[in-house]
């Protein structure tokens, strides 16, 4: 019989954002923000590079966390419809 082995929620998204290198917005309880890139993180503490410097945030002292949507300056347009003569 094969084990499954399931991550919780908190530890896909945390090494999503990890292996993406995504830039994530901590929230933290006091109500300020910290910035930054997750390099790692444990049961207990994430270590978030902020400008090239790490920084251990503990989990319990974090509200939320929201990851910032890289910005896509490539869009391609492909045309399926018929070409015409009319402007």
């Amino acid at each position: 019989m094969e084990k499954h082995i399931s991550q919780n929620i908190q530890d896909a998204f945390l090494n999503n954002a990890r292996r993406e290198k995504s830039r994530v917005v901590f929230h933290m309880m006091s109500g300020s923000t910290l910035t930054g890139n997750i390099r790692s993180f444990d049961k207990f503490s994430v270590i978030l590079d902020i400008d090239g410097k790490d920084s251990l945030i503990f989990k319990h002292a974090i509200s939320t966390i929201s990851v910032e949507k890289k910005a896509t300056n490539n869009i391609q347009v492909k045309y399926l419809g018929r070409k015409t003569d009319n402007v």
